[in-house]
């Protein structure tokens, strides 16, 4: 996931910077704002809305107004926001744990799968660092059981 999103990151503002690239970092806080306020594919919230209960304030909202869904009270705003939380978390939860789901039968269908029977000749990995040397290769470090 962190990979994913670093990804991210190197690629849109790269559309967006100048061709000596000195100007990225003016770029990342409209990136960063952007990425936050768009809905994700897996859980189907923006992240501002798993953290803060609410989508963050566009430059729209501004110029043409938000409705209101102010609670009358402090108390029923904590429990609407708990409650909205908890409810919100448990739906990405599953989501999440649906999508990797999906990954891992897709990436084990295009995995091969190796029957070893006792006796098999098989190469193992067994790196020894010294100090001073550089290590072996591979080829030098495989053995057989």
């Amino acid at each position: 996931m962190v990979e994913r999103f670093n990804r991210k990151i190197l690629k849109h503002p790269s559309l967006f910077v100048s061709k000596n690239q000195t100007d990225w970092d003016t770029h990342l806080p409209l990136f960063l704002f952007a990425y936050r306020s768009a809905e994700h594919e897996v859980t189907r919230f923006t992240p501002a809305d798993m953290l803060f209960d609410r989508t963050l304030r566009l430059p729209c909202d501004i110029r043409f107004g938000r409705p209101s869904d102010t609670p009358s009270s402090s108390n029923e705003y904590l429990n609407n926001l708990e409650a909205h939380l908890e409810s919100v978390h448990a739906f990405a939860r599953e989501r999440i744990k649906l999508a990797s789901e999906r990954m891992k039968t897709r990436y084990d269908s295009g995995a091969i799968h190796h029957h070893f029977k006792e006796g098999d000749q098989v190469w193992m990995y067994n790196p020894k660092r010294r100090r001073g040397s550089e290590p072996e290769t591979a080829a030098e470090q495989g053995r057989t059981l």
